[in-house]
């Protein structure tokens, strides 16, 4: 899982982007949505916590992986 903390809710989305299929590339594998549960999780407010909440959108971030060892 990916994820990201706003407090002000911003974010880019594709509606419904991986609704038929998934991505996968070398170590980061994004799932079809539904596979493995929903896929676009997101949660308003502040305080930050686990986003539980889903729409039929993905929510796109950059991010850097590191594998870890």
């Amino acid at each position: 899982m990916v994820s990201y903390y706003t407090p002000v809710g911003r974010y880019a989305t594709d509606a419904g982007f991986f609704a038929t299929f998934g991505v996968d590339n070398a170590a980061l594998h994004a799932l079809t949505d539904g596979q493995d549960g929903p896929n676009g999780l997101y949660r308003y407010g502040t305080g930050g916590g686990f986003p539980t909440l889903s729409w039929p959108s993905n929510y796109w971030v950059d991010l850097t992986f590191t594998a870890a060892g």
